[in-house]
Protein backbone atom coordinates (compact mmCIF):
# COMPACT_ATOMS: atom_id res chain seq x y z
CA UNK A 1 0.00 0.00 0.00
CA UNK A 2 1.21 3.49 -0.81
CA UNK A 3 -0.20 6.82 0.38
CA UNK A 4 0.83 10.05 -0.88
CA UNK A 5 0.45 13.58 0.12
CA UNK A 6 1.52 16.51 -1.32
CA UNK A 7 0.90 19.14 1.66
CA UNK A 8 0.95 22.73 0.45
CA UNK A 9 1.59 25.42 3.56
CA UNK A 10 -1.72 27.92 3.34
CA UNK A 11 -0.15 30.64 5.78
CA UNK A 12 2.59 33.05 4.66
CA UNK A 13 4.89 33.68 7.99
CA UNK A 14 5.48 37.75 7.72
CA UNK A 15 8.91 37.79 9.51
CA UNK A 16 10.56 40.86 9.81
CA UNK A 17 14.23 41.93 10.80
CA UNK A 18 15.73 39.55 13.38
CA UNK A 19 16.15 41.82 16.65
CA UNK A 20 16.61 39.47 19.16
CA UNK A 21 20.52 40.15 18.83
CA UNK A 22 22.41 40.63 21.45
CA UNK A 23 24.75 43.55 21.64
CA UNK A 24 28.47 43.13 21.86
CA UNK A 25 30.89 45.47 23.89
CA UNK A 26 33.66 47.19 23.46
CA UNK A 27 36.56 48.68 25.67
CA UNK A 28 39.96 49.29 26.08
CA UNK A 29 41.80 48.78 29.40
CA UNK A 30 44.44 50.89 30.73
CA UNK A 31 47.10 48.80 29.02
CA UNK A 32 45.96 49.80 25.42
CA UNK A 33 44.13 46.33 24.86
CA UNK A 34 40.90 45.91 23.51
CA UNK A 35 38.27 43.65 24.51
CA UNK A 36 35.46 42.29 23.62
CA UNK A 37 31.93 41.04 25.86
CA UNK A 38 28.33 40.31 25.64
CA UNK A 39 27.68 41.23 29.02
CA UNK A 40 28.31 45.07 30.05
CA UNK A 41 29.90 46.32 32.84
CA UNK A 42 28.54 49.47 35.16
CA UNK A 43 32.13 50.43 36.01
CA UNK A 44 34.06 50.47 32.38
CA UNK A 45 33.08 52.83 30.04
CA UNK A 46 31.74 50.90 26.71
CA UNK A 47 31.25 51.19 23.42
CA UNK A 48 28.08 48.76 21.97
CA UNK A 49 28.39 47.03 18.55
CA UNK A 50 24.87 46.11 17.32
CA UNK A 51 25.04 43.80 14.74
CA UNK A 52 23.71 44.21 11.46
CA UNK A 53 20.10 43.34 11.23
CA UNK A 54 18.29 40.81 8.70
CA UNK A 55 15.26 41.64 6.71
CA UNK A 56 13.60 37.70 5.60
CA UNK A 57 11.49 37.37 2.34
CA UNK A 58 10.84 34.00 3.19
CA UNK A 59 7.81 32.15 2.73
CA UNK A 60 7.10 28.57 3.52
CA UNK A 61 7.84 25.93 0.68
CA UNK A 62 5.37 22.85 -0.24
CA UNK A 63 6.50 19.86 0.67
CA UNK A 64 5.93 16.43 -0.92
CA UNK A 65 5.77 13.51 2.01
CA UNK A 66 5.21 9.91 0.47
CA UNK A 67 4.51 7.72 2.79
CA UNK A 68 5.22 3.43 1.39
CA UNK A 69 3.72 0.48 3.16
CA UNK A 70 3.14 1.91 6.39
CA UNK A 71 0.60 4.76 7.49
CA UNK A 72 1.32 8.00 8.94
CA UNK A 73 -2.14 10.30 10.60
CA UNK A 74 -2.21 13.17 9.31
CA UNK A 75 -1.14 14.99 11.85
CA UNK A 76 1.80 13.38 11.40
CA UNK A 77 2.06 14.40 7.77
CA UNK A 78 1.55 18.12 9.11
CA UNK A 79 4.12 17.59 11.73
CA UNK A 80 7.07 16.69 8.66
CA UNK A 81 5.50 19.78 7.05
CA UNK A 82 5.98 22.47 9.78
CA UNK A 83 8.84 20.70 10.95
CA UNK A 84 10.35 20.93 7.28
CA UNK A 85 9.51 24.82 7.18
CA UNK A 86 10.68 24.95 10.52
CA UNK A 87 14.21 24.34 9.65
CA UNK A 88 14.20 26.66 6.83
CA UNK A 89 12.92 29.35 8.63
CA UNK A 90 16.10 29.14 11.19
CA UNK A 91 18.60 28.90 8.35
CA UNK A 92 16.78 31.79 6.82
CA UNK A 93 16.30 33.98 10.37
CA UNK A 94 19.05 33.00 12.46
CA UNK A 95 22.05 32.34 10.02
CA UNK A 96 20.25 34.66 7.75
CA UNK A 97 19.91 32.56 4.18
CA UNK A 98 17.82 33.39 1.33
CA UNK A 99 15.52 30.74 0.02
CA UNK A 100 13.89 31.72 -3.24
CA UNK A 101 16.86 29.42 -5.05
CA UNK A 102 16.23 26.60 -3.24
CA UNK A 103 14.37 23.56 -3.82
CA UNK A 104 12.51 22.46 -1.23
CA UNK A 105 12.64 18.21 -0.51
CA UNK A 106 10.89 15.69 -1.14
CA UNK A 107 10.21 13.16 2.18
CA UNK A 108 10.24 9.25 1.56
CA UNK A 109 8.92 7.55 4.46
CA UNK A 110 9.81 3.54 4.31
CA UNK A 111 8.15 1.04 7.36
CA UNK A 112 10.85 -0.09 8.82
CA UNK A 113 14.78 -0.39 8.57
CA UNK A 114 14.68 -3.75 6.41
CA UNK A 115 13.15 -1.72 4.16
CA UNK A 116 14.98 1.45 3.66
CA UNK A 117 18.53 -0.54 3.45
CA UNK A 118 16.44 -2.19 0.90
CA UNK A 119 15.53 0.62 -1.18
CA UNK A 120 19.00 2.24 -0.76
CA UNK A 121 20.71 -1.13 -2.03
CA UNK A 122 18.37 -0.80 -4.47
CA UNK A 123 19.18 2.79 -5.49
CA UNK A 124 22.86 2.78 -4.99
CA UNK A 125 23.98 -0.33 -6.67
CA UNK A 126 25.96 -0.97 -3.39
CA UNK A 127 26.04 -1.73 0.19
CA UNK A 128 25.00 1.68 2.24
CA UNK A 129 26.74 2.87 5.69
CA UNK A 130 24.53 2.73 8.53
CA UNK A 131 22.44 5.54 9.06
CA UNK A 132 18.77 6.72 10.38
CA UNK A 133 18.09 8.57 7.56
CA UNK A 134 19.48 9.87 3.83
CA UNK A 135 19.46 12.98 1.76
CA UNK A 136 20.26 12.60 -2.39
CA UNK A 137 20.75 16.06 -3.73
CA UNK A 138 20.19 14.24 -7.20
CA UNK A 139 16.64 14.80 -6.37
CA UNK A 140 16.20 16.36 -3.19
CA UNK A 141 14.63 13.45 -1.72
CA UNK A 142 14.96 12.38 2.14
CA UNK A 143 14.55 9.11 2.88
CA UNK A 144 13.90 7.85 6.54
CA UNK A 145 12.14 4.70 8.03
CA UNK A 146 9.70 4.35 11.19
CA UNK A 147 11.92 3.62 13.91
CA UNK A 148 10.92 2.36 16.95
CA UNK A 149 10.53 5.55 18.62
CA UNK A 150 9.14 7.13 16.51
CA UNK A 151 9.18 10.54 17.42
CA UNK A 152 12.96 9.62 16.04
CA UNK A 153 11.94 9.66 12.66
CA UNK A 154 10.54 13.29 13.06
CA UNK A 155 13.68 14.11 14.27
CA UNK A 156 15.85 12.75 12.03
CA UNK A 157 13.74 14.06 9.00
CA UNK A 158 14.85 17.61 10.22
CA UNK A 159 18.27 16.43 10.67
CA UNK A 160 18.25 15.57 6.90
CA UNK A 161 16.70 18.99 5.82
CA UNK A 162 19.40 20.64 7.36
CA UNK A 163 22.06 18.58 5.33
CA UNK A 164 20.30 19.08 2.29
CA UNK A 165 20.30 23.16 3.12
CA UNK A 166 23.97 23.14 3.57
CA UNK A 167 24.83 21.10 0.50
CA UNK A 168 22.88 23.07 -1.99
CA UNK A 169 23.82 26.36 -0.30
CA UNK A 170 27.05 25.92 1.05
CA UNK A 171 28.73 22.87 -0.38
CA UNK A 172 31.83 24.24 0.63
CA UNK A 173 31.06 23.95 4.32
CA UNK A 174 33.03 21.48 6.17
CA UNK A 175 31.74 18.40 7.68
CA UNK A 176 32.23 19.32 11.47
CA UNK A 177 29.59 22.86 10.45
CA UNK A 178 27.35 20.78 8.19
CA UNK A 179 27.01 17.65 10.65
CA UNK A 180 26.87 19.87 13.84
CA UNK A 181 24.13 22.00 12.46
CA UNK A 182 22.12 19.20 11.51
CA UNK A 183 22.22 17.82 15.09
CA UNK A 184 20.85 21.28 16.50
CA UNK A 185 18.03 20.76 13.79
CA UNK A 186 16.93 17.57 15.52
CA UNK A 187 15.80 19.53 18.90
CA UNK A 188 14.25 22.66 16.86
CA UNK A 189 10.87 23.88 18.07
CA UNK A 190 9.46 27.50 18.16
CA UNK A 191 8.32 28.84 21.68
CA UNK A 192 5.72 31.68 20.97
CA UNK A 193 7.39 33.91 18.34
CA UNK A 194 11.04 33.06 18.77
CA UNK A 195 12.48 29.35 17.32
CA UNK A 196 14.02 27.25 20.34
CA UNK A 197 17.16 24.78 20.24
CA UNK A 198 17.37 22.39 23.37
CA UNK A 199 19.96 20.54 24.87
CA UNK A 200 20.79 17.35 22.67
CA UNK A 201 20.27 14.85 25.62
CA UNK A 202 22.29 12.21 23.43
CA UNK A 203 25.21 14.24 22.99
CA UNK A 204 25.14 15.79 26.06
CA UNK A 205 25.41 12.37 28.07
CA UNK A 206 28.61 10.85 25.38
CA UNK A 207 30.39 14.07 26.62
CA UNK A 208 29.22 15.85 29.65
CA UNK A 209 31.09 12.96 32.30
CA UNK A 210 34.56 14.54 32.97
CA UNK A 211 36.48 11.22 31.89
CA UNK A 212 34.79 11.76 28.78
CA UNK A 213 35.60 15.39 28.21
CA UNK A 214 39.30 14.24 28.69
CA UNK A 215 38.86 12.13 25.55
CA UNK A 216 38.23 14.61 23.61
CA UNK A 217 40.24 16.26 20.70
CA UNK A 218 41.60 20.23 21.67
CA UNK A 219 39.61 22.61 19.26
CA UNK A 220 42.62 23.70 17.12
CA UNK A 221 43.04 20.29 15.77
CA UNK A 222 39.39 19.58 15.51
CA UNK A 223 39.01 22.82 13.35
CA UNK A 224 42.27 21.62 11.41
CA UNK A 225 40.98 18.81 10.52
CA UNK A 226 39.79 18.88 6.67
CA UNK A 227 36.42 16.89 6.14
CA UNK A 228 37.99 13.80 4.22
CA UNK A 229 39.69 13.41 7.45
CA UNK A 230 36.90 14.43 9.97
CA UNK A 231 35.00 11.70 8.51
CA UNK A 232 37.49 9.01 8.32
CA UNK A 233 37.68 9.92 12.26
CA UNK A 234 34.24 9.54 12.41
CA UNK A 235 33.65 6.16 11.28
CA UNK A 236 36.76 4.81 12.88
CA UNK A 237 34.63 5.13 15.88
CA UNK A 238 38.60 6.55 17.95
CA UNK A 239 37.13 9.94 19.01
CA UNK A 240 33.83 10.87 20.12
CA UNK A 241 33.61 13.70 17.01
CA UNK A 242 30.05 13.23 16.75
CA UNK A 243 28.82 14.32 20.30
CA UNK A 244 31.46 16.88 20.35
CA UNK A 245 30.83 18.32 16.96
CA UNK A 246 26.92 18.34 18.37
CA UNK A 247 28.04 20.05 21.64
CA UNK A 248 30.17 22.30 19.84
CA UNK A 249 27.76 24.07 17.69
CA UNK A 250 25.69 24.20 20.81
CA UNK A 251 27.90 26.05 22.87
CA UNK A 252 28.83 28.57 20.29
CA UNK A 253 25.00 29.43 19.01
CA UNK A 254 25.02 29.81 23.18
CA UNK A 255 26.58 33.39 23.00
CA UNK A 256 26.23 36.34 20.42
CA UNK A 257 30.22 35.88 20.09
CA UNK A 258 30.07 32.60 19.18
CA UNK A 259 26.53 32.74 16.89
CA UNK A 260 28.25 35.68 15.24
CA UNK A 261 31.21 33.38 14.42
CA UNK A 262 28.64 30.32 13.12
CA UNK A 263 27.16 33.11 11.21
CA UNK A 264 29.98 34.44 9.58
CA UNK A 265 32.41 31.15 8.74
CA UNK A 266 29.05 29.62 6.74
CA UNK A 267 28.23 32.93 4.60
CA UNK A 268 32.63 32.75 3.50
CA UNK A 269 31.74 28.59 2.62
CA UNK A 270 29.48 30.40 0.92
CA UNK A 271 30.95 32.36 -0.98
CA UNK A 272 33.21 29.55 -2.43
CA UNK A 273 35.99 29.93 0.37
CA UNK A 274 37.66 26.46 1.32
CA UNK A 275 39.89 27.60 3.46
CA UNK A 276 40.47 25.14 6.87
CA UNK A 277 38.01 26.99 9.80
CA UNK A 278 41.27 27.04 12.07
CA UNK A 279 42.61 29.79 9.80
CA UNK A 280 39.37 31.67 10.48
CA UNK A 281 38.93 32.09 14.05
CA UNK A 282 41.62 34.35 14.91
CA UNK A 283 40.01 37.14 12.04
CA UNK A 284 36.20 36.30 13.36
CA UNK A 285 36.19 35.15 16.81
CA UNK A 286 37.04 37.77 18.92
CA UNK A 287 40.09 36.47 21.73
CA UNK A 288 41.34 33.91 18.73
CA UNK A 289 42.02 30.16 18.62
CA UNK A 290 43.07 30.53 22.84
CA UNK A 291 40.22 31.95 23.71
CA UNK A 292 37.86 30.04 21.65
CA UNK A 293 39.41 26.85 23.58
CA UNK A 294 39.38 28.33 27.16
CA UNK A 295 35.32 29.03 26.31
CA UNK A 296 34.63 26.15 25.02
CA UNK A 297 36.16 24.09 28.30
CA UNK A 298 34.73 26.03 30.52
CA UNK A 299 31.14 25.78 28.90
CA UNK A 300 31.97 22.14 29.10
CA UNK A 301 32.34 22.29 33.00
CA UNK A 302 29.89 24.31 33.78
CA UNK A 303 26.03 24.57 33.78
CA UNK A 304 25.00 24.09 29.95
CA UNK A 305 21.59 25.80 28.86
CA UNK A 306 18.85 23.84 28.57
CA UNK A 307 17.63 25.73 25.59
CA UNK A 308 18.29 28.57 23.42
CA UNK A 309 15.90 30.66 21.92
CA UNK A 310 16.41 33.09 19.04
Amino acid sequence: MTTYLSAIAALFLSLTSFTAIANIYKWTDKNGQVHFSDQKIDSVQQEVIKPKSHTSYWSRHDISVEAVDTNLSKQELNKIVEDVNLVYEFYDRVLFFDFYKTVPVKVLVLKDKKAYYEHLRERMGKEPSSSYGVYFPQDNQIIVYIQKERARTFRTIKHEVSHAITDTVTPYSPSWLNEGLAEQMETLSRSGEQLRITRHMENYRWINPPEYREQLMDIATFLSLPSKNWRHQLRSGKARLQPQTGQFLYFLLSTPTGKSFVIRLIHKFERGDRTLSYYHVDKDYIGGIKSLEINWRNWLSGETEKHINF
